[in-house]
């Protein structure tokens, strides 16, 4: 009886019942808390790309402060992560003083460096834990186009100083060099000796390079001793804790058979290092 009876059911009816079978199975089996996929991580915002910095000199002579110089420039550049760069060799037609734009212009064509950073060898870092980045991006922050700022300078009682300036690493900036060398090659068609600071002053007067410079207080790209009072008007002496120390022209300033060196040692023990295992 049994048997017949189940053969009265209609066909749709069992798979009706097939299908709530099947659909009792699949959620009862279905995917727990724990099978869920984890929602994506929120974004994390990169952080800001560091400038690339070149820091760059050259000597082409023995001085008594040879290792002190280098180690100092070196020992700031490790520490912030800077390349140091030196050249002891100067090939120019021009006075050696002219080679710094050589090397400017080569690293500028390198492509490698974001602010190249100009330190006569005459100078101490005397507070290393200062970022000159810091610097740059204070100053920076007060020109109206900053972008378009391709020089920081800084000047003296005599005006331009070139011992410690800043050149943005832009094949754009090669066009103040040129034009330097440029006025350099026609004052030397007329016997006239001129410096690299003075042709750069005389394209600082004109039309052409308006904007693309800035001249930052002394005392924080630049400082001068008590010993060498050839200060910008306003700004003042170096002090203990500042950033750096130029020695600029301790010949006429100082009786010595070794102005600089002389001033170099003295001030040896003001610099402010900072730990050497923290990057070394």
């Amino acid at each position: 009886m049994l048997i017949r009876s189940l053969r009265t059911i209609p066909p749709s009816f069992v798979l009706v019942l097939l299908f709530l079978s099947f659909l009792g199975w699949h959620l009862s089996h279905g995917p727990t808390h724990e099978d869920l996929p984890s929602p994506p991580p929120a974004p994390v915002e990169a952080e800001p790309k560091k400038p690339r910095i070149a820091i760059v000199t050259f000597v082409t002579e023995q001085r008594s402060y040879l290792h002190l110089s280098l180690k100092n420039h070196d020992h700031y550049a490790r520490r912030h992560g800077h390349d140091f760069i030196v050249d002891y060799e100067a090939h120019t037609d021009r006075a050696v003083v002219y080679w710094k734009f050589n090397m400017l212009e080569r690293l500028i064509k390198s492509r490698k460096y974001d602010w190249i950073w100009w330190l006569d060898f005459d100078t101490l870092v005397t507070n290393t834990g200062i970022r000159v980045t810091d610097i740059m991006e204070e100053e920076l922050r007060q020109v109206e186009r900053p972008d378009e700022v391709d020089y920081l300078f800084t000047e003296d009682c005599n005006g331009l100083n070139l011992g410690s300036f800043i050149v943005r690493g832009h094949e754009r900036s090669l066009d103040m060099l040129h034009d330097a060398w440029a006025v350099h090659d026609e004052a030397k068609t007329k016997e006239v000796n001129m410096s690299e600071q003075d042709a750069l002053v005389k394209l600082m007067k004109g039309d052409k390079y308006t904007g693309k410079f800035h001249v930052v207080p002394q005392h924080k790209l630049n400082a001068f001793p008590e010993e060498i009072p050839c200060y910008q008007e306003g700004e003042k002496v170096w002090e203990h804790g500042a950033f750096i120390l130029h020695f600029a022209g301790a010949w006429a300033h100082v009786k010595s058979d070794d102005p600089t060196g002389g001033l170099m040692k003295k001030y040896e023990s003001e610099i402010m290092w900072g730990d050497w295992k923290d990057f070394y």
